[in-house]
């Protein structure tokens, strides 16, 4: 497993994992705008990326507090919706505070949020984490473990948690499979994301492990993240608007789980192309090669 070099590989990557993925009715055709300022007026609420969209890495993409700020003064309800997963949400909105975005815990909703939510009602169960050491699990479910390399924690736990890619641990990540091949768990996984933008290039992301193990120990992961549908239900949800979702626009730099999730969802979508997962991409011959077609493709928000 390797992270992919260009938001060409990242593209052909996602393809490649279609089967998997969500379908839904093909948009008629795009519109090119340069910004979210002439949608303002036609939408009742906004769902936001936040990697690709708000920041790369911990860099502030330039006009994207502007942005917020003026959709707030319109009265505009602002979700940022995330796959962001690896620390509890409030860590999350701390980091983005710091950079400057005025969002309150309440304008975020992370795929992580929507995993947790879903685990408090099901029956008891011990559940491991992968991930590094020292990963905060505070808010999972009591009794849930970071794994570590002790070969009976991997056999002990009755359901895994994919809170990292193990990139560069293959030897990890073989562990992991062979404990499911000899005993089939749920495998939940909240970040479907195969890989995300920083300043250093592409990182990859709990999603693209989730695959290598469908291929590699024939699991059938539990996704709650974009493009599947639970994140969504939970966004419609918060926002008041599950018998309106087509007056909610989904802003977001990846054709694959920004604009798929949000058509799916029956939203409105826009793609962000001049920076993210998506900056450098032919985004004309990717839409046509994958048929996920956004109502507006944009340049920023």
């Amino acid at each position: 497993m390797h992270a992919p070099a260009t938001a060409h590989d990242l593209f052909a990557a996602y393809e490649a994992v279609r089967a998997h993925w969500p379908t839904c009715p093909v948009a008629a055709g795009w519109q090119r705008l340069p910004d979210l300022a002439a949608l303002a007026p036609q939408f009742d609420a906004f769902c936001l990326d936040a990697f690709g969209v708000l920041n790369i890495g911990q860099t502030p993409i330039a006009g994207a507090r502007e942005r917020l700020a003026a959709l707030q003064r319109l009265g505009k309800p602002v979700l940022v919706v995330s796959n962001a997963a690896a620390v509890p949400s409030a860590q999350i909105v701390e980091r983005y505070q710091a950079m400057g975005f005025a969002l309150p815990a309440q304008q975020w909703l992370t795929s992580r949020d929507v995993m947790v939510q879903a685990m408090t009602r099901w029956p008891m169960r011990r559940w491991g984490v992968v991930a590094p050491a020292g990963t905060d699990v505070s808010d999972l479910p009591a009794g849930t473990l970071v794994l570590n390399d002790a070969h009976a924690d991997w056999d002990a736990v009755e359901g895994f948690v994919l809170l990292s890619a193990l990139e560069g641990d293959a030897a990890t990540r073989q562990r992991l499979r062979d404990a499911l091949r000899r005993h089939a768990r749920p495998v939940l996984v909240p970040n479907a994301d195969l890989a995300s933008p920083h300043e250093s290039g592409f990182r990859l992301e709990p999603g693209a492990l989730a695959h290598w193990l469908q291929q590699e120990a024939g699991i059938e992961p539990q996704w709650f993240g974009k493009p599947f549908a639970p994140i969504f239900a939970a966004a419609l949800q918060r926002l008041g608007l599950e018998a309106a979702p087509q007056r909610v626009l989904m802003v977001g730099d990846t054709l694959h789980t920004d604009v798929l999730g949000g058509r799916c969802a029956g939203m409105a979508t826009a793609l962000v192309v001049g920076q993210g997962a998506s900056a450098g991409l032919p985004w004309t011959t990717a839409i046509a090669r994958s048929g996920i077609v956004p109502d507006y493709v944009i340049d920023r928000i």
